[in-house]
């Protein structure tokens, strides 16, 4: 199978998947792993993009790849991942820590502070001291850029009755981004006859760039692994 890895918002686009696209690729897979616009680069550059422009640099990407092929999200990636299903023929929906609703209690007023608070720092994602060290995320982002993530996040719900592939929803229990009912609504409302719930109860947002991430990136491979099998 060929499988299409998105990045989450303000991550850094090869790096923040950690382990998985290696692991991918030695079970025999074809990887490709763009960089969403705005990301990689300077937090900045959030400021020129909009979301349609994920979506499309996501429907870009997918659309070289060669059929069977599946989607692999975090985050951000998650939502965009259930987009491509939902209106392409697709054989696996993985969505890591879909953000479909934000813990911050401020993330909702972002309209209303982006001129009094120009910036946010970057997300407490990763729970391992250490591991924490070496995010290679953004540090920081301009608030004006969290309202095409919010715009993202509404036009969600609505895809997700659309997807029919058999699909896998992992939610990190110590993640201080997203709420663990907004995974669980992803999950829910997916229209996929076969769909999988699991949690990694020690990890933070970033499953794989904290201390579970070798754990996380084998569970996935092996479900993609069956998943591809039972599709035979």
């Amino acid at each position: 199978m060929n499988l299409l890895l998105l990045h989450g918002f303000t991550s850094h686009p090869v790096l923040t998947l950690g382990p998985l696209p290696q692991v991918l690729r030695e079970a025999g897979f074809q990887v490709s792993q763009p960089a969403l616009p705005g990301h990689g680069t300077r937090p900045e550059d959030l400021l020129k993009v909009r979301w349609q422009d994920w979506l499309e640099t996501a429907r870009a990407f997918y659309r070289e790849l060669p059929e069977p092929r599946g989607v692999v999200g975090l985050s951000m990636g998650a939502l965009l991942s259930a987009h491509l299903a939902a209106e392409t023929p697709t054989q696996a929906l993985v969505a890591l820590a879909p953000a479909m609703a934000l813990k911050h209690p401020l993330a909702p007023l972002a309209p209303f502070l982006a001129w009094l608070i120009p910036r946010f720092p970057g997300p407490d994602s990763i729970q391992d001291p250490e591991l924490k060290k070496q995010n290679p995320n953004y540090p920081y982002f301009p608030t004006r850029a969290l309202l095409q993530l919010l715009a993202l996040m509404r036009r969600t719900p609505e895809v997700l009755p659309k997807v029919k592939a058999n699909a896998l929803v992992i939610e990190a229990g110590r993640d201080k981004v997203v709420a663990p009912e907004g995974v669980r609504s992803y999950h829910a409302l997916l229209g996929s006859q076969k769909k999988d719930y699991l949690v990694f109860p020690e990890s933070g947002h970033d499953l794989l760039l904290d201390r579970d991430r070798e754990a996380v990136a084998q569970v996935v491979r092996d479900w993609l692994i069956a998943n591809s099998n039972r599709l035979q």
